[in-house]
């Protein structure tokens, strides 16, 4: 528990529980993601109905809305694919595999999308003062692990970077307003108190955690990194706490993950390899 860390923004990309004497606290090594057995279809599908959006998608300067909505499809496929994993390559796993993610339109590239939107946020919170500056509870072993991710060149290649730029392009539409995501983050972030499976809960809220920090340090507050105000009144998108730190890495990490479990139940399913999907990163930089 981190005493210092009792603040968050209001209005901000996303509320989290103050830390607590009566609070709940999880190992997320020790409470790894499985395969609970816990039926959380009506949880996903208020998600999907009445926080996802749903008016006006086909219009092209909706993207903002469409890309919203496609991170919510990767965090779903995430935990998709870490059920299956539990599972394993078997029939039963690849029932499931085909049932949750190949045969669910766009499942898997939304996957693959929100995984390039956290390694560019990764890369972009490397240049800012949360990078340094975090003490990490004073374990000395993790700096040099960050300074390794960020430097992976995985992190600068055109598919993730240009992952970011097409976010922060549909984020240009006169029509964007960054609010609703925001207001949308920190309801997914309640959300997550309705579930009723303490594992399941608190990876849920690791992720959604690790998708608005991502949203902030890509978007800013303002949705556009607004330069016009004076830099004393500007809020750095930059700045994370720990908590948002490390949950920034970590939902990178289940992505890598996810994606590589998808890679091996599309080679047990004997699907074609060569052909792989447009604009997704080899799974091969896994920042856990």
């Amino acid at each position: 528990r981190d005493r210092e860390e009792y603040n968050f923004l209001i209005d901000g990309w996303v509320s989290k529980d103050m830390p607590s004497d009566f609070t709940e606290y999880f190992d997320l090594r020790e409470s790894a993601s499985r395969n609970t057995g816990y039926n959380g279809q009506r949880v996903w599908r208020f998600i999907h109905t009445n926080l996802c959006f749903q008016k006006r998608l086909q219009q092209e300067e909706m993207g903002w809305k469409r890309d919203f909505n496609r991170l919510v499809s990767g965090m779903h496929a995430v935990v998709d694919c870490e059920i299956i994993e539990d599972i394993g390559l078997s029939e039963e796993g690849r029932c499931e595999y085909r049932r949750r993610l190949r045969d669910e339109p766009g499942s898997i590239l939304n996957l693959y999308y929100a995984y390039m939107l956290t390694l560019s946020a990764i890369r972009e919170v490397s240049k800012g003062p949360s990078f340094e500056s975090c003490a990490y509870l004073g374990d000395a072993s993790i700096p040099p692990l960050m300074r390794a991710l960020t430097s992976d060149d995985l992190l600068a290649s055109d598919s993730v970077q240009s992952a970011a730029a097409s976010l922060r392009a549909h984020a240009s539409s006169p029509d964007f307003a960054v609010w609703k995501l925001r207001l949308r983050t920190r309801h997914l972030k309640l959300i997550m108190g309705c579930v009723e499976c303490n594992v399941c809960k608190v990876h849920g809220t690791v992720l959604v955690i690790g998708l608005a920090s991502t949203l902030q340090v890509l978007l800013g507050d303002d949705g556009s990194r607004d330069a016009t105000q004076p830099a004393e009144e500007r809020p750095d998108p930059l700045k994370l706490d720990r908590v948002s730190l490390g949950s920034l890495v970590a939902t990178a990490a289940k992505l890598s993950r996810a994606c590589a479990t998808v890679e091996r139940f599309r080679e047990f399913d004997g699907e074609d390899l060569s052909q792989a999907y447009f604009g997704a990163p080899r799974p091969h930089a896994d920042p856990s």
